[in-house]
């Protein structure tokens, strides 16, 4: 019997997996690094890093950039997740951050990162 419920996917945009040097900062002042984007969509991204859990209250902006070249800078946003992927000697970590309020002009560069920087939608999930 076929189903009458209509599905509505738990993510409102599609995600991408990121291509390698794919890479965000993170602004958190003169320590800043890049880190590896796992995946990206419009509404926002997940990256992986090395070390001590970032703090959700110092970050309020990221820059995108491949390789050395920066590609949109000074995005707003909102920490959302952090957590420890492996039990090794280093930590490796995973943040999860959301897009706010993106101008037409960033959303456009983002909208070509997305397109430019990435391989295959991820599932919905």
């Amino acid at each position: 019997m076929e189903s009458r419920v209509e599905y509505s996917p738990v993510r409102a945009h599609q995600r991408f997996k990121a291509v390698e040097r794919a890479l965000v900062l993170v602004d958190q002042g003169p320590e800043s690094l890049p880190y590896h984007i796992l995946d990206i969509s419009e509404g926002g991204l997940s990256f992986r890093y090395l070390g001590k859990k970032i703090k959700r209250s110092e970050v309020k902006k990221i820059s995108l950039y491949h390789d050395y070249q920066l590609i949109v800078d000074d995005i707003p946003i909102k920490a959302i997740s952090d957590y420890r992927l492996q039990d090794n000697i280093i930590q490796v970590r995973r943040g999860s951050i959301l897009f706010k309020n993106l101008d037409s002009e960033k959303h456009s560069k983002l909208e070509t990162f997305i397109k430019s920087y990435t391989e295959a939608p991820l599932p919905i999930a």
